[in-house]
């Protein structure tokens, strides 16, 4: 093989692992999506049932804070409902592979993220640091974490939906690298000496004395079939 055969069949190989390595990180990514989205839909109904619990013992029990719980039950119940539907609108995106349906869930919760880190930001500057702090400082990461993700998927988006094959990467590697050989299809022939120099081919005994047999039976009809030719020209 010359070397810009060998050249060649490298690069093909690496163009090659190259697309198996990016479909696998797109199929990851959509899988890790779909797990995504169910997750925040979960919270979501979460969130509804709590606003409504909130604001139904607001009403029906005379509390004090009376006003403070219809209010953080309605903003459970508006938050709650507005990221339900851009959870619902993501998840359309990816079924039908449209990616514009994933910029209500990235804009709304870009607002989720920056209203996160104002708070603690606020609370920071003119509070002690508290123990609650660290929960938000954790659910910033989180919030970050997951939008991130969501980018990435926007971006992955643009190109083919990825498709989940089963590869054998070696298998691959393997017939790449094998060198490309062409058997011809060969006539039966004899063996060579070297190879019955020492180890002679048997024959069988029967086999040899039932072949002169027909061999002389062969001769013998031949050689009266001749005598008889003869003694019908002699009599013409």
């Amino acid at each position: 093989m010359s070397r810009s055969a060998t050249m060649e069949t490298l690069r093909d190989l690496s163009s090659v692992l190259w697309t198996i390595r990016s479909n696998q990180e797109a199929a990851r990514v959509l899988r890790t999506t779909n797990s995504l989205l169910r997750t925040f839909l979960f919270f979501d109904i979460c969130y509804l049932i709590s606003g409504i619990a909130l604001i139904t013992m607001a009403l029906t029990n005379q509390l004090d804070s009376r006003d403070k719980m219809i209010m953080f039950g309605g903003l459970f119940g508006v938050f709650a409902s507005v990221s339900a539907l851009c959870n619902s609108l993501a998840s359309h995106g990816i079924r039908t592979w449209r990616r514009n349906f994933l910029l209500p869930w990235m804009l709304f919760f870009l607002i989720v993220l920056v209203l996160l880190i104002m708070h603690m930001g606020h609370s920071l500057y003119f509070q002690r640091a508290q123990w609650r702090h660290i929960f938000l400082f954790f659910a910033n990461i989180v919030v970050f974490s997951c939008w991130r993700h969501m980018q990435k998927q926007f971006i992955l988006m643009a190109l083919p939906r990825p498709h989940t094959v089963v590869v054998d990467v070696e298998a691959v590697v393997r017939e790449y690298l094998s060198p490309v050989t062409v058997h011809s299809p060969l006539k039966d022939l004899p063996p060579k000496y070297e190879d019955v120099e020492d180890f002679p081919p048997q024959y069988d005994e029967q086999t040899m004395i039932s072949t002169a047999n027909q061999t002389t039976t062969d001769r013998a009809s031949t050689d009266s079939s001749t005598v008889q030719n003869e003694q019908v020209q002699t009599r013409q």
